[in-house]
């Protein structure tokens, strides 16, 4: 074969290559972007089905006539009032553990708990194929959110879905200084976090850690305080549970993760008719 035949060959290996590489590309962009898109969608028909926005709740207490014909003052809930059809939930994926809200940084969403951590990392709340994955409850935790330590994950999109807004508090601290919590309803509960500390970790570290004694609670609590980036004034003197947050912090397939305690500081009957 000539030297000119066999380059026009090789020049011609090179433009098909090249022009799979492109159709390739280009090909997992537009189901990226059909992805993301249909994650928004998903995400917001639960927002307009599942959260009655305008429910109201009395902000001072009410008076009410106990069982002995004594006039009492009871407390308002003290948790934001969200109006959760927790039946449709349950009905729609049985993985339903309760709904998280944030209002901090404005994430809410439902919270799944797999058999795995892997599938909800590509699968949404609907059970669909997804980049973004859904908010989920580490798979070995109790599904009552009774231990000591359970840890929440979900993908931090770009587009500031899931738990893509974690990063503004890396950047703008006084984000938590109104209002520093974040709130599970159940079924039959609300439990109200206070957070105690948010820092930049690795994925493989000690921080992913469960435990049972007093003694590795004071320790993880107190590591965690000391390295927080922002000092938060929270007792940790009782050893209340903690729920942690985790997202990714950085670019697609980064080791660094962003870590946000909050401790159970209020539990309270989920009551909004």
């Amino acid at each position: 074969m000539k030297k000119e035949t066999l380059l026009k060959l090789q020049y011609a290996a090179g433009i098909l290559a090249l022009t799979v590489v492109v159709v390739f590309s280009g090909y997992k962009l537009v189901m990226s972007v059909i992805s993301d898109r249909r994650a928004e969608e998903e995400h917001q028909r639960l927002l307009d089905t599942v959260i009655v926005e305008d429910v109201q709740i009395p902000i001072a207490p009410v008076i009410e006539t106990d069982e002995n014909g004594e006039t009492v003052e009871v407390l308002p809930p003290q948790y934001p009032p969200l109006a959760i059809d927790m039946e449709m939930l349950k009905e729609m994926n049985g993985d339903f553990r309760g709904w998280f809200y944030f209002p901090a940084v404005e994430v809410s969403y439902p919270v799944v708990q797999g058999e795995d951590n892997n599938y909800y990392l590509k699968h949404s709340f609907e059970d669909e194929k997804s980049n973004s994955g859904s908010i989920f409850m580490d798979c070995g935790a109790s599904s009552d959110w009774s231990d000591r330590n359970t840890f929440v994950f979900g993908h931090n999109m770009r587009d500031g879905s899931m738990f893509g807004t974690f990063k503004k508090l890396v950047d703008d601290p006084s984000l938590l200084e109104a209002n520093p919590r974040f709130y599970i309803y159940t079924e039959d509960e609300v439990y109200t976090y206070e957070i105690f500390s948010y820092y930049m970790t690795k994925s493989d570290s000690n921080r992913y850690m469960v435990f049972s004694s007093d003694e590795n609670y004071d320790k993880y609590t107190s590591w965690a305080v000391e390295n927080s980036n922002q000092p938060f004034d929270v007792d940790l003197s009782g050893r209340p549970n903690i729920v942690s947050l985790s997202t990714c912090y950085g670019s697609a397939g980064t080791s660094r993760r962003v870590l946000i305690h909050g401790v159970l500081t209020l539990t309270e009957p989920y009551d909004i008719n």
